[in-house]
């Protein structure tokens, strides 16, 4: 599987790496209707000493970066800052390394303002400061206030974790494809080790690089170990032992009332998920030989539960892991099981971020960048003598997309990039009229559109534009429309008329295609046995245990070794993997093509194509 032990190096950095604000305010940026700071992390940082950078609350600075700061504070990381009415006009000098904050003190300043201000006591800041003890409080003088004094949660002044990959500092002119070529990587790539990547570049922001690593100030080998840590085998002939880390903690009322008694949302996914495991478990048991003995754990979404899971003894002699649900949680536990080869399932659809350099991880939602490619794929194969067309938003969020989607089907087509503009037509599309379209299609016949965009008010201009294009010219023109499968949530906001006249195709990962024999005869037996209908997640753990039922008890060795060569149909999704970067996970690349078609969504075709077992 390539899980390679590389080299253990303590690296000697300085830890006075200061960060100060510069004298002249810096820009502000309109994102999404509200106006920001960008604040690129530097090592010494801390997110406490960022909030008194830019007079904003930690509270505002955690809400507007909710994904980046998952995992916490790590250098190279763009924070979006809230523009307020106080730091608008002016905002403060305030310089921070690992273990003091730097303020300084401003006319009309006291101690007590300034002690109240970072929750510190008065002698804290005179203990740190001996010459204020001895002179007094100046304007304009510079203050050391000790983080470790700061009464606030320890996270929020612990200084920003060291980035292990090379950082790019966005510069004027600059775009993503561009920085793509210049450093030799992929999109995919990209996306995977910058959460939230978009087209839209910012000035002053930082990209890490995959593929690259920080250079050390100096470096010190304690082992160097050239041979590959081997995928974990399972000892035991025919017995798997498979533990599932799900969020099932129920919230038990104070009151004995039991209609008190709540389970919130992400607990009720895990447990549909566990029964649809679980009855695949008695299912299927009879029909292979194969056992599998199940240790289920359930964690909140906290650090002290997880660790508890870890020093349960029956956790080190796992064969395989499903879960769990949390990214942060899931990332954790992947790089415990990494140093063992064993492998980790991910349930349910996380980032692509979770498979960077864990290369034991399996990730079974193929995500939008993988859609994408398949979308790509498909179209080379079935529309390589239509008039394939590439509609081009002209937005920013979408841009990412297109060059995405052209970078595939160059591939698939097998021409040279130089050559891609001469493969597939793109238009660009912001005045959606009659007259307009009538210019972009000037000959009658059929068109198929890929659109892949993520801008609902675009998509339902579009949709609605054509729709009263096909009828003006008599329906001289058929419009095959290729969308995202993202456009399946916008139903109610989409005219039902226009998606079937057009006959709008979206790639799904896990539909419950109710025309589909299995499904029907999945959920007849389902709700004879329980008397209710399974859910969406509940197939999903349904599927995932009859994967790795069929799987080890064909090839088990070869399956522990190189997973992404196995395949697999279920009930809700099909299963077909791919090893996007060598030295990370394994992720689902397979879709299903769905078509509004009189008025049903109508399975047209399936990429990768695979037989069923």
């Amino acid at each position: 599987m390539g899980i390679v032990l590389r080299t253990i190096l303590i690296v000697l950095v300085s830890c006075f790496a200061n960060l100060a604000m510069a004298q002249e305010r810096p820009l502000v940026h309109k994102i999404n209707g509200k106006k920001y700071y960008l604040h690129v992390v530097e090592p010494g940082n801390t997110l406490y000493g960022i909030s008194r950078t830019y007079e904003v609350s930690i509270t505002d600075i955690q809400a507007s970066n909710d994904e980046a700061l998952v995992e916490g504070l790590k250098v190279n990381q763009t924070l979006l800052i809230p523009v307020t009415s106080e730091n608008r006009k002016s905002l403060p000098e305030v310089v921070q390394d690992e273990n003091v904050i730097v303020h300084t003190v401003q006319p009309g300043q006291t101690l007590y303002s300034i002690s109240q201000e970072y929750n510190c006591t008065l002698d804290d800041i005179l203990e740190a400061n001996p010459v204020v003890r001895e002179s007094g409080l100046q304007a304009n003088a510079k203050i050391r206030i000790p983080t470790e004094k700061i009464s606030v949660e320890s996270t929020l002044v612990e200084p920003a974790a060291a980035d292990s990959l090379l950082g790019h500092k966005v510069q004027a002119g600059e775009t993503l494809y561009g920085i793509i070529v210049k450093y030799n990587t992929d999109l995919p790539a990209m996306s995977m080790a910058n959460p939230g990547l978009t087209a839209d570049l910012r000035v002053g922001s930082v990209l890490r690089i995959p593929g690259t690593s920080v250079k050390p100030v100096e470096t010190i080998a304690i082992d160097t170990v050239d041979s590959a840590i081997s995928a974990h085998i399972p000892d035991s002939a025919g017995v798997y032992r498979i533990g599932l880390l799900l969020p099932l903690n129920p919230k038990f009322p104070d009151s004995s009332n039991r209609h008190d008694f709540r389970i919130d949302p992400v607990s009720r996914i895990a447990l549909n998920y566990y029964r649809g495991f679980n009855y695949a478990l008695d299912s299927l048991d009879a029909k292979y030989n194969t056992r599998f003995q199940i240790h289920v754990y359930s964690a909140s979404n906290d650090s002290s539960s997880l660790n508890k899971v870890f020093r349960d003894a029956y956790f080190d002699s796992l064969d395989l892991l499903v879960g769990p649900f949390y990214t942060s949680q899931f990332e954790t536990t992947a790089d415990k099981l990494l140093q063992k080869g064993v492998l980790n399932i991910c349930p349910i659809n996380k980032p692509s971020k979770i498979l960077f350099k864990r290369p034991n991880t399996i990730k079974t939602t193929p995500s939008e960048s993988m859609q994408i490619s398949a979308m790509a794929e498909f179209a080379a194969v079935e529309f390589s003598d239509s008039n394939l067309i590439l509609v081009n938003s002209n937005k920013f969020q979408d841009t990412q997309n297109i060059e995405f989607f052209k970078d595939r089907y160059a591939q698939s087509m097998g021409v040279p990039d130089t050559f891609i503009e001469d493969a597939i037509t793109e238009i660009k599309l912001w005045d959606i009229t009659n007259e307009a379209l009538k210019m972009r299609f000037p000959d009658t016949g059929d068109y198929v559109l890929i659109v892949p965009s993520k801008d609902q008010v675009f998509v339902t201009k579009l949709l609605a534009g054509l729709y009263e294009f096909t009828i003006r010219t008599k329906e001289s023109y058929r419009f095959v429309v290729y969308g995202l499968s993202e456009w399946s949530k916008w139903e109610e906001g989409l005219d039902v008329k226009q998606l079937h006249r057009l006959n709008v195709t979206i790639p799904m990962t896990n539909h419950i295609d109710f025309a589909d024999y299995k499904v029907s005869q999945f959920y007849t037996k389902f709700y004879s046995d329980f008397g209710y209908e399974p859910t969406d997640f509940t197939v999903q753990g349904f599927d995932h245990c009859s994967y790795l039922f069929q799987v080890l008890s064909e090839s088990p060795q070869q399956w522990f070794e190189s997973p992404e060569e196995f395949q697999y149909n279920g009930v809700g999704a099909n299963y077909n993997y791919r090893r996007v970067l060598e030295d990370s996970g394994i992720e689902n690349q397979a879709v299903r093509f769905y078509e509004y078609d009189q008025f049903q969504l109508k399975l047209i075709g399936e990429w990768p194509s695979i037989k069923t077992k």
